[in-house]
């Protein structure tokens, strides 16, 4: 344990040291993977899904913050739809600028959650992300979690709209936007997935925020527990196409890949924990202190003392200086 501690360490205090360079290098890799998302998703034009394209807008988002990296995304995707059909990209920008100025606005840390859903979505591996929102940013996280569910599956069925325009005639045409309003409402799967990852974000941040030893762990297990037994019941509840096989092998992963993150993110020692009180001419405080594991390099300092022979003077020789 102590080496993987000091492994972390040193891994911690490199990226400080060069932060100002590692920064940019993954911010431009996690550009690549939302913008690649979004053409894997789409790619109605062919010029724009280019990997030359996706690498030059992923250079630009590596210098940008993650709002402007998303708004970007927001503006790739609508660009991809307009080369499909109108009508989609109106109603996709309509949706992207009332979540974009209601939320991510105010919310500006659970950007993330929306650039990356489609992603996760793609790998199967969805279900690590209202783990890491509930670890990360708590509650507020539910409704860009929600967001990014409603994207991924938008995208996807603009895919499939964009199928039937080519294999349908004028008159069995039905317009984009009630296409995929009405897929939306009726996709139970959607509306159980948002269901479940609003409620393991709020109980597994209650759990993670409270004082009992390894609370952190403790909310980690619970939400991947939950996480497995709500869409068990809520597949068989509404009928819903959820992989149940899938689901339980997904959330296990994800409270793996959880764990690993909260290691890096923080590890006490609860042997140490220290309570005390104080109080001032309002209140009294009840405080817990943790203290936290570092594995820092002690210097260590050796000192040779030698007696020399004896001289006139009976002086004694330490680490070569006179005493």
């Amino acid at each position: 344990m102590a080496s993987l501690l000091t492994i972390r360490d040193e891994i911690k205090n490199f990226c400080s040291k060069y932060n100002k360079f590692i920064s940019p290098v993954v911010k431009f890799i996690l550009a690549i993977v939302m913008f690649w998302s979004i053409s894997h998703l789409t790619g109605y034009n062919a010029t724009l899904s280019r990997f030359v394209v996706i690498f030059a807008l992923a250079a630009i988002g590596a210098f940008m913050s993650e709002g402007i990296t998303l708004a970007l995304g927001g503006m790739y995707a609508c660009a991809q739809m307009v080369s499909a059909n109108m009508e989609l990209a109106i109603v996709f920008v309509l949706l992207f600028i009332i979540m974009y100025c209601v939320y991510i606005r105010f919310f500006p840390k659970t950007t993330w959650l929306i650039m990356f859903m489609p992603f996760f979505f793609i790998i199967k591996f969805q279900y690590f992300m209202p783990i890491l929102a509930a670890m990360l940013v708590g509650a507020a996280g539910v409704i860009p979690a929600a967001f990014g569910c409603v994207f991924y599956y938008f995208l996807k069925y603009a895919a499939d709209y964009t199928n039937l325009i080519r294999e349908s005639t004028d008159e069995e045409i039905v317009e984009g936007y009630k296409y995929i309003f009405q897929c939306l409402v009726d996709n139970k799967t959607l509306i159980l997935t948002v269901i479940v990852f609003a409620a393991v974000i709020v109980i597994g941040n209650i759990i993670y925020r409270l004082s009992f030893d390894f609370s952190w762990y403790a909310a980690i297990v619970s939400g991947g527990i939950l996480e497995i037994v709500l869409f068990l019941v809520g597949n068989f509840a509404v009928d819903a196409d959820v992989s149940i096989g899938g689901a339980l092998i997904g959330s296990i992963l994800a409270l793996l890949v959880a764990v690993v993150v909260q290691f890096f993110k923080g590890v006490v020692d609860y042997s140490r924990v220290e309570n005390t009180q104080f109080e001032d001419d309002e209140y009294y405080y009840y405080v817990k202190a943790v203290p936290k594991v570092v594995m820092g390099k002690q210097k260590k300092t050796v000192r040779t003392i030698s007696s020399g022979n004896n001289n006139s003077n009976g002086d004694d020789s330490v680490n070569g200086a006179t005493r």
